[in-house]
């Protein structure tokens, strides 16, 4: 069965993150700070050469991997799939992030946002959005997860068995593959902006090798 590692490296911050805004589809460019920090990734990934490089076509995805990509000694084509793009959050897209968690929070009946959030799959997460959304609009956890799968047999299928490969990801896409790999929920700092981990994917599982 192919095998092949992956590189993951959370999108640089926006203007979004800066706000603490949900950016699905929708988002901003990378701030001052997005660009230094992507560009201290791409150091720190220099000597790890990369055949392959993937990202959605989003424009923060493809800023933060170019960034990555100039430090590469030698030059590596990015391909960008829409299929990678974060989950669409529909009506939520540039809401307040600490609002909606809060609301749904208290609606549900937790003491506060923390205990609310470990009570919850990243699927979950994901399906509450869905299910609360007035425009019907924001994809369901299975309809991201289905989605994003497709753009990963995509990424497979470009990766010489046992290749490395860089793949720019969101927060939420680091949430869930990290899930995925551990069965556990990923802190904060794990899913930041510019956060890396380096997994193993064969067939259609994660095994986690590293994170940084």
């Amino acid at each position: 069965m192919k095998s092949i590692t992956l590189y993951l490296v959370v999108a640089g911050a926006t203007y979004f993150n800066q706000l603490d805004r949900f950016q699905g589809w929708s988002g901003t460019p990378l701030t001052v700070a997005g660009v230094q920090a992507s560009a201290a990734v791409g150091q720190q990934l220099a000597d790890t050469p990369f055949e392959a490089s993937f990202a959605s076509d989003t424009s923060r995805a493809v800023q933060t991997a170019q960034l990555i990509l100039n430090a590469q000694p030698q030059a590596v084509k990015l391909q960008t799939l829409s299929a990678l793009r974060a989950p669409f959050y529909g009506g939520f897209e540039g809401t307040e992030r600490a609002a909606v968690w809060s609301g749904f929070a208290t609606k549900l009946g937790y003491p506060s946002v923390p205990d609310f959030a470990a009570d919850q799959t990243p699927s979950e997460l994901q399906t509450l959005l869905h299910d609360h959304d007035a425009d019907g609009l924001a994809e369901s956890g299975t309809e991201f997860w289905t989605r994003y799968q497709g753009g990963l047999q995509e990424v497979v299928a470009a990766t010489r068995d046992q290749g490395t490969a860089l793949l720019v990801v969101d927060s939420a896409t680091m949430r869930m593959i990290r899930y995925l790999a551990t069965g556990s929920m990923a802190t904060r700092e794990e899913i930041a902006p510019s956060a890396v981990a380096v997994v193993t994917y064969t067939g259609d599982k994660f095994t986690l090798q590293a994170s940084h």
